[in-house]
């Protein structure tokens, strides 16, 4: 087998085991006999059965989504951009995203569909903000490295302590919305995922459609619009996209950082530049990585459970840090005098 069919395997496997897990295991283990009965002939007399169907198989569900789609979303800003640093939590999105659904809540009382709506609002106007400022800091109509990061840092707190104001100026919906700020996988947010998941799926598909041509464009611009591309609409297109992909997985169950930023350093080796393979290589990479840090949430310090989002805090902090180092301090540190 070549190193891509071993990878695809091995992707595929790590899947099916990982979603085994977190569906079998939690406070109580349950059987893999009993999670397929509770799946597929469900009695609701049983407990188990009740535990599975109700609990463990909505977690699972949106930690699928909210790692196929942050890491996609993460996969497309690192190629258009040509940062290895860009991921939706790097450059406002998932900020822009979870202040827009507080405003909404907390200024104008939004229903649950409202929400949505104001996150993908709030994810593009994030978006849209880091590049501004980058442009103004850089003086230039195209500004990348470490000035766009930097922008997006500057840009996510300053959305996120609006956040935190707007959090602290309503003590009785604070315990409603202070798990989810800082990114909760749970089975209390399934009515938000029945109602958002699809946003995703259709970025998701957008982006496969536009594979072709996003992976000429990473290319070269010039090189591509010979081919027939139009640069501009493509690539706004695919913006676009990216931003409804991340900010629906926040209007599930808030931030869940980092997953943009980590997968597609993993996939990349494997499957190459084209985006016609790292998407779908990044959307299973993610589901697993999603999928293995709510467990280690749900049972690392059990019988007390961690928030998601903070574990992939604390990887993709470390992950970060190991980024900057190699891209930008090591490679200054080689160049001659």
């Amino acid at each position: 087998m070549s190193r891509r069919q071993l990878f695809w395997a091995g992707a595929f496997g790590s899947l099916l085991l990982s979603l085994l897990l977190n569906l079998s295991v939690g406070a109580g283990a349950i059987g893999p006999g009993t999670v397929f009965d509770a799946i597929f002939r469900f009695d609701p007399e049983t407990y188990e059965h009740f535990v599975v169907l109700y609990q463990r198989v909505p977690r699972a569900l949106i930690a699928l989504q909210v790692g196929a789609t942050m890491a996609c979303a993460g996969a497309v800003l690192q190629g258009l951009t040509r940062n290895p640093l860009a991921a939706p939590a790097t450059l406002g999105i998932s900020a822009g995203a979870t202040v827009a659904v507080l405003i909404g809540v907390y200024l104008f009382d939004l229903g649950m569909q409202a929400q949505g709506l104001s996150a993908l609002a709030g994810g593009l106007l994030g978006f849209l903000c880091c590049l501004a400022v980058a442009r103004l800091v850089a003086r230039s109509r195209d500004p990348r490295g470490l000035t766009l990061i930097l922008s997006g840092a500057l840009v996510s707190m300053l959305l996120f302590g609006i956040a935190n104001a707007l959090l602290l100026s309503d003590p009785s919906r604070r315990t409603d919305f202070l798990a989810w700020v800082t990114g909760n996988i749970n089975h209390f947010y399934a009515d938000r995922l029945a109602m958002f998941w699809w946003i995703g799926a259709l970025a998701l598909l957008l982006l496969l459609i536009l594979a072709r041509p996003l992976t000429l464009i990473t290319i070269g611009a010039e090189k591509a619009a010979a081919a027939g591309v139009n640069v501009p609409v493509v690539t706004g297109a695919a913006l676009i996209a990216v931003a409804f992909a991340a900010s629906s997985s926040v209007a599930i169950c808030g931030p869940v950082a980092f997953i943009g930023l980590v997968v597609p350093h993993i996939v990349r080796p494997f499957v190459g530049g084209a985006f016609g393979l790292i998407l779908p290589a990044a959307a299973v990479t993610g589901a697993v990585v999603c999928l293995l840090a709510d467990l280690f949430a749900r049972t690392a310090f059990a019988p007390y459970l961690l928030h998601t989002g903070l574990v992939m805090d604390l990887l993709g902090g470390a992950v970060f840090i190991l980024i900057v180092k190699r891209r930008y301090l090591t490679a200054r540190t080689r160049r001659p005098a």
